[in-house]
């Protein structure tokens, strides 16, 4: 069995982001999947969307488009809520633009837009915790 489409996306998503020189020298940890602890911040992390997923559209007898929602979550800690919010805030926009400059993910896709960006918050100790949740919808045409 091969790899799944949403994981060979997911996997050239993060592949992308990592390679990025400024991204690579700002975030100290990239993962797939949500950590089930938080210890290493700033934090990338790119998961299958758990509240949209994917979508199939028939485009013929065999044919389908599939849309796969996937979330790229930038998060930070300071002691000082607004200096976390303005680095995530700061990483969230240069990713989308660098996830704008290539929507086909290098071919991996049909093409990719980002539809929305979520800010949350919360706190780890004594420090505040910031997180943008980049939502990026990929189509891809698929033979069954």
């Amino acid at each position: 069995m091969g790899k799944a489409l949403a994981e060979r996306i997911m996997e050239r998503v993060l592949d992308y982001l990592k390679a990025d020189e400024l991204l690579a020298k700002e975030i100290r940890e990239f993962r797939l999947s949500e950590p089930t602890k938080l210890i290493e911040f700033p934090l990338l992390y790119v998961e299958f969307s758990p509240t949209v997923g994917e979508h199939f559209v028939a485009r013929g007898a065999d044919i389908y488009e599939r849309r796969l929602r996937f979330n790229i979550c930038v998060v930070d800690r300071h002691v000082e809520p607004e200096k976390a919010d303005i680095h995530v805030f700061r990483l969230a926009d240069y990713i989308c633009r660098k996830l704008a400059s290539d929507p086909t993910l290098g071919g991996v896709v049909e093409d990719s837009t980002i539809e929305r960006v979520l800010p949350e918050y919360g706190l780890l100790g004594d420090h505040a915790i910031s997180q943008a949740k980049i939502t990026l919808a990929c189509r891809v045409m698929w033979r069954a």
